[in-house]
Order: structure tokens, then C-alpha cells, then sequence
């Protein structure tokens, strides 16, 4: 069906004193184009919008709603007085529904169930909002940034299939029942590290484009921290570590292990580029302070000491610990997620410290696979037999004794650590076996 202009004067008919106490039927308007302004107060009256167009933004605010006074009756009319309220209520609906301006419920409370179903939302604000009863985003897409800021959802609240095209952020937001994000797609990134969850958090089936999810390093800026979560829509680094780690929370609650996983690998890729931004942070720091002292304490003559002390510092405060656990994860097993990383992995440092202890032997020298411009065959099988031997992390010791190690015996050293090597790459390969378990 086509939709119709409306006209002002039409919509406001709707909403007028013969139609509140005297009849129950639902405010409904289907295929319309609305291209006025429109504020929409409390009603005694079920609101529903069906296959409508607005074109300017819509503001559901505070309004005076006639109360009923049965406790005084005189010459048997009802009294009714006139309070202002922010309660909405009956349910509001809008179903194929598409918003071209702002559409705004800041501090509303919605007391029955509020949905709205396959509708496109340019804009939107929920800014101190409550939901007493049901709130269902079904199918809706938002085209922009959104922050669901102090939003209260009390009751059953449905994200199923929703589209978010920026960054979703539900700061202070309190989730006190069940709150459903079932094949809800996130074309960018969602925070949910300031939410309140005494309910029960429920994925299924998400789907991130995770190149996109960009968050920035905010540090020790309490101000811009705040900014970023309250008004600019811009996702902290820090936040969203935490996400993925409420996400993967989530699906182990649910017996999702796989995802979780998946939740728990980009929960790791964040969390190691926030330890390389704090280190960045820190050695900043910690130069300016040692340039300010030299420059205090230091002449000219003695410049060449602050280099020193520059080096010395980065060394000591760059914090390499995390960043380096975090890069082996990435390699052995990327966070768990791939055991075919596990394999590769452990033959290639099986290869490395193999080789590197080999090259340290008599045997080494003594029977190179190319010698000649001819190709050894027996050689190379002795090379192939002893790097099988090597991965195996408990062999006997007496394999490389036979082999008659040079330069003091480092061939040891290396043998030593090529066994953790090998032995963690199995560890690795194992736990992301535990993925599927």
C-alpha cells in the first residue's frame, strides 16, 4: 500500500479529549508520511504506527494526562484532575517504520511493552529512559552511533536481528531481567563494559566485522573518557577488553564454547594492543621525566649521559612481559581459536632449535647433506630422524651426547629451550583443541 501525506491538523485530531476516557481503541496510523515536527505525550490509549515515513524528528515527552478521582463524586460526575506525567502507560508500536530525522524518549518511562519492529532509525536517543515492560528492537537497523545511556530495560528486552551501522554503546545501561541479542550484527563496535547486568545476558549467532571495531586509548584522561562514553559514541580501549570479556562470559553460560572462544581471542588482540599503548604511555612519561631532571641537574658537559639514562629507562619500564605472552598466543594457537596454528607452530620450532643445536655438534660438520655438489641421501635421513627425536620434548639427553657438541657445550642451552618450546607448542595445540570440547 502507497503511503499519504497527513496533514497536521489530521494527526493532532487523533489525539483529542473525546477520544481518551470515552473509547479504548488503539491511536493508529498506517501508511502515512509525516513531514512536521511531532511531540507525542502520555496517552490513555494503545499507540500503533504501521508502514510510516517521518521526515522531521519526533520528541516523546512529558505531558498532562486527565486522572479519574473516584474517591469524591458530587451530584454523580466524575472529577478529573489534570497531572503531569512521563509515564507512558499503554504500549507503543511501530512496525515497518522509517525515521529520516531524530527521533527522542530522553527521560520517559515506558510502564507497558514498546516495540519496534523492522524499522530504519537514522537517529535516536534513549537518554535516561525506562522500560518496565517489554522493549523489542526486532529487525531494526540505526544507521548512526547510538548510546543507550542510564537506560533502565526492567523487563525482556529483544535486540533479535537488529543492525547497528555505528557504534553501540549502552553506558550506565541496567539489564535487570533477560536481555536477547540473537543474530544481532554490529558493523562496527559495541560497549558493554559500563552496562549493569543483574539479568541474564543471552547471544546467539553475532556477527562482528571485527577490522572495524575501532576503540581508542584514552589512559589517565578521566575528562575525554568520560566524553567518549556519555556523548561522542567513541568505544575506550579498555572497554572494549572488557566487552569480550562479558561476550565470552555469556556464551560459557549458555555452553557456547566455540564462540566464547572467538569472544576470548579478540578479548587478547585488545588487550595486547592496550598493554603497547600503556608501555607507549609510560616510557613517554618517564623520558620527560628523566629529560626534565637532566636538564635541571646536568651540564653541558655531561649531555651525553641522558642517552644513556633514555636507554637504560626503556628497558627497564617498556613492560615487554604481557605484550610478548600475548604475542606467543597469537602465533601458537591465536588465542585459542585455531589449532592448526598449534602445529605450525610447534614444527617450525622444532626446525629452529633443532637446526641451531644441531649446528653445534661434531655430527653436523661431519656429515652435511651437500657436500661436493652431491646430495647425501644417508645424511639426510639421519637429519630427519633427529629432528623427530627433537620433538619429542622428554627424550633422553643421550642422543645429543652421541652427537659430540662443540663451543663449550652450548649445543645443551639450545637443546633446553628448544624442548619448552616444543612442549609449550603441544600445550598450545591442546587448548585450542578445548574449544570444541
Amino acid at each position: 500500500m502507497a503511503r499519504t501525506l497527513i496533514t497536521e491538523q489530521e494527526f493532532e485530531s487523533q489525539f483529542t479529549l473525546a477520544a481518551g476516557f470515552g473509547d479504548s481503541s488503539p491511536i493508529r496510523f498506517s501508511s502515512k508520511i509525516f513531514d512536521f515536527y511531532i511531540e507525542i505525550s502520555p496517552e490513555h490509549r494503545e499507540l500503533i504506527f504501521i508502514d510510516c515515513e517521518f521526515l522531521e524528528p519526533i520528541l516523546f515527552c512529558k505531558g498532562v494526562q486527565l486522572v479519574q478521582e473516584v474517591d469524591e463524586i458530587i451530584d454523580g460526575d466524575d472529577l478529573f484532575n489534570e497531572v503531569e506525567t512521563n509515564v507512558f502507560s499503554e504500549s507503543v508500536t511501530f512496525r515497518v517504520c522509517q525515521f529520516e530525522k531524530k527521533i527522542q524518549f530522553d527521560d520517559v518511562i515506558f510502564s507497558n511493552k514498546f516495540k519496534i519492529h523492522n524499522c530504519t532509525v537514522n537517529d535516536a536517543s534513549f537518554r535516561n529512559t525506562t522500560f518496565n515492560d517489554l522493549a523489542d528492537f526486532w529487525l531494526t537497523t540505526f544507521n548512526k552511533d547510538i548510546i543507550f545511556y542510564k537506560t533502565d530495560f526492567n523487563k525482556t528486552t529483544v535486540f533479535s536481528m537488529a543492525r547497528f551501522i555505528g557504534n553501540v554503546l549502552f553506558t550506565y545501561s541496567l539489564f535487570t531481567t533477560k536481555v536477547i541479542f540473537a543474530r544481532t550484527k554490529f558493523n562496527k563496535g559495541v560497549d558493554l563494559s559500563q552496562s549493569i547486568i543483574s539479568g541474564k545476558l543471552q547471544p546467539f549467532d553475532l556477527q562482528f566485522n571485527f577490522k572495524e571495531f575501532k576503540a581508542e586509548y584514552v589512559g589517565k584522561d578521566d575528562e575525554t573518557f568520560q566524553n567518549y562514553v556519555d556523548r561522542d559514541a567513541i568505544i575506550p580501549l579498555v572497554n572494549k577488553v572488557h566487552t569480550f570479556q562479558v561476550l565470552k562470559k555469556a556464551f560459557e553460560d549458555i555452553g557456547n564454547y566455540s564462540d566464547s572462544i572467538i569472544m576470548q581471542r579478540e578479548e587478547k588482540r585488545a588487550f595486547r594492543t592496550l598493554t603497547k599503548e600503556r608501555a607507549n604511555e609510560n616510557r613517554i612519561n618517564s623520558n620527560n621525566r628523566v629529560i626534565i631532571w637532566s636538564k635541571r641537574w646536568l651540564n653541558k658537559a655531561n649531555k651525553w649521559l641522558v642517552k644513556v639514562f633514555l636507554k637504560l629507562n626503556k628497558l627497564v619500564s617498556n613492560k615487554k612481559g604481557d605484550q610478548f605472552i600475548l604475542w606467543l598466543n597469537r602465533w601458537s594457537n591465536n588465542y585459542q581459536s585455531d589449532f592448526r596454528n598449534g602445529i605450525w607452530f610447534t614444527l617450525l620450532v622444532t626446525i629452529i632449535f633443532g637446526s641451531i643445536t644441531l649446528l653445534f655438534t661434531e655430527a653436523f660438520h661431519n656429515n652435511i647433506c651437500f657436500g661436493d655438489y652431491e646430495f647425501n641421501k644417508q645424511a639426510f635421513t639421519k637429519g630427519v630422524r633427529y629432528l623427530f627425536t627433537f620433538l619429542n620434548p622428554t627424550r633422553n639427553l643421550d642422543y645429543l651426547d652421541s652427537l659430540k657438541p662443540t663451543y663449550g657445550g652450548i649445543a645443551y642451552l639450545f637443546d633446553f629451550l628448544g624442548r619448552l618450546a616444543v612442549g609449550y607448542g603441544f600445550y598450545q595445540t591442546i587448548q585450542a583443541f578445548r574449544k570444541f570440547k
